[in-house]
């Protein structure tokens, strides 16, 4: 009787030990899941914040050329101002209009393209975003499988 119960208590035992070191390698895969979720999210909030300061340089580009642009029609338009003859006047009011039009031309190609980057950097960020979730997923999912092979194999002792 005390060898069957010796047996029993021994084979309690190492069904014991083999259930925490299931726990463990459970344990464990979550844990190395978690840093992975953790870098994925990191590189995720890396690109995004490249792409965003990508759209903060295009639009103060786009700033500038258009600052640029409307001094320069603003020059032609000074010189209205300063002709002497009618003759001086009407020839500063057409290439003022003229450096107006250009000016708005110039403001509008600066602005899409800036705008153009805008969306290329969000799109890229959503990319980035995209795959640290499918990272995130597929880690998760691995921690999960070594759970249940863990459980599997503590009931299989």
């Amino acid at each position: 009787m005390k060898k069957i119960v010796a047996a029993l208590a021994s084979t309690l035992l190492v069904t014991t030990v083999f259930a925490q070191t299931a726990t463990t390698d459970a344990d464990k895969a979550q844990v190395k899941a978690n840093h992975e979720k953790t870098e994925a999210q990191a590189t995720a909030n890396k690109k995004k914040a490249e792409a965003q300061h990508d759209a903060a340089k295009a639009q103060a580009s786009a700033n500038e050329d258009k600052a640029s642009a409307q001094a320069d029609a603003n020059k032609e338009a000074a010189k209205v101002a300063r002709a002497t003859t009618a003759e001086q006047a009407s020839d500063a009011r057409g290439d003022a209009t003229k450096a107006q039009a250009k000016a708005n031309k110039k403001k509008h190609a600066a602005q899409a393209k800036a705008d153009d980057k805008k969306h290329d950097a969000a799109k890229d960020a959503n990319v980035a975003q995209a795959k640290a979730d499918k990272e995130k997923v597929e880690a998760q999912s691995d921690a999960n499988k070594a759970a249940a092979d863990a459980k599997v194999d503590a009931a299989k002792k």
